[in-house]
């Protein structure tokens, strides 16, 4: 399935929504305009070209219309066709990718106190395709009814339904290539969070998983970008910084809780990671 990369933050801005059951026959008109048009059937068939571009929409399917592309009905909806719209705001996709080329388990530096400015994010929607509605339904019905009301006192609401109908659209992304190759990725990773407080070997990973490092690396630097080392060294520069940061402890002991047993390997690391030492990072340098 083609998914829609989105750039965050912001998040994208609710305009509005609705449930229409457009006369048999009937096509959509053409327009371009600045918003996004996200159209999911949910009886019926509707037919909708972008950019010279044919969709064939039947029940529970989605098509996201992006925005300043022309879009237009090249055929009449059947009988008893009904669909939801929702309008949002937001700027371009970066880029348009498949689920299986998406990086799930990619990591980024986690937040902090220091931040000035969030960091740069990215959200996955469908472009196309069939989705499950069992969710997605009662969600927009439940965005129908605030919009039907709106008022100063359910626009945070409707702003907030907005980012959990996308939310419950990407997990379905997510849940739809969980391929062997990204399960696996997932139990590498849960197995370095848990011996984070050794050394890494890639001896030992190899025994744990009975695959040769190379294929372990492999599958791991597919579904993350990173290899072994890269991530086991992630997880343990993020844990060194939240105790930098929450205690007292002497930076020698803290090496050794992360699982260095080499003290100006761990400074390299983390200056790699954070680009400042250890102990300007505690004392609350800012570069």
């Amino acid at each position: 399935m083609d998914c829609l990369e989105l750039q965050i933050p912001p998040l994208p801005q609710f305009m509005t929504i609705g449930l229409t059951k457009p006369p048999t026959g009937t096509h959509h008109y053409e327009r371009s305009f600045s918003l996004y048009d996200l159209l999911i059937v949910k009886q019926g068939a509707y037919y909708m070209t972008e950019q010279e571009k044919e969709y064939e929409l039947k029940a529970n399917d989605i098509l996201v219309l992006e925005p300043h592309r022309r879009h237009w009905g090249h055929q009449g909806s059947k009988e008893g066709t009904e669909l939801y719209y929702v309008h949002f705001k937001h700027s371009l996709p970066l880029r348009t990718v498949t689920a299986d080329e998406i990086q799930w388990t990619a990591v980024s530096p986690s937040p902090t106190y220091r931040d000035l400015e969030p960091s740069k994010q990215t959200m996955y929607i469908p472009k196309s395709g069939a989705i499950e509605t069992s969710e997605v339904f009662p969600l927009l019905d439940q965005m129908l009814q605030l919009n039907n009301r709106f008022s100063v006192e359910n626009q945070l609401s409707l702003q907030t339904l907005l980012c959990q109908f996308f939310a419950l659209l990407q997990k379905q992304l997510r849940a739809r290539v969980f391929s062997p190759g990204q399960k696996l990725s997932e139990q590498i990773i849960n197995y370095l969070y848990a011996t984070s407080d050794r050394p890494f070997r890639l001896d030992d990973l190899s025994r744990r998983f009975n695959f040769h490092i190379d294929y372990l690396s492999k599958c791991l630097k597919k579904h993350t970008g990173m290899t072994p080392l890269q991530y086991a060294n992630r997880i343990k520069m993020e844990q060194a910084k939240e105790l930098l940061h929450h205690s007292d402890l002497p930076l020698k002991e803290i090496v050794t809780r992360v699982g260095f047993t080499d003290y100006n390997y761990f400074l390299r690391v983390f200056r790699q990671h954070t680009g400042i030492s250890p102990a300007k990072y505690r004392s609350g340098y800012l570069r």
